[in-house]
């Protein structure tokens, strides 16, 4: 007999860059796969962070917007929660929320 379990995937992080991993999405394309793989592995949970072309966290509604969108697509039943990751004092205007 197992212990059932939930899994939680954060897919990119706030922090990490391409030229320190090469796997780490970055683009809302590369997310959306990323994390319709891990649903389809199991995960129930995503935690998001958004990122612009220069890899810096983003708190842009259009990309908040078309993450949430292709996961509901193709991630139905996965709880969403996005975070702008505010972190070492970038600011206060960190904001989470989850659908």
């Amino acid at each position: 007999m197992s212990d059932p379990c939930i899994l939680c995937v954060a897919i990119t992080g706030s922090v990490p860059t391409k030229a320190a991993n090469p796997a780490v999405a970055i683009s809302v394309a590369e997310q959306i796969e990323s994390t319709q793989k891990t649903f389809e592995a199991g995960a129930a949970i995503c935690h998001a962070h958004l990122r612009n072309e220069d890899e810096t966290p983003s708190s842009d509604p259009e990309k908040f917007a078309a993450l949430k969108a292709g996961l509901e697509k193709h991630c139905p039943v996965m709880i969403i929660q996005f975070s702008t990751g505010r972190r070492f004092g970038a600011g206060t205007d960190g904001v989470a929320c989850c659908r």
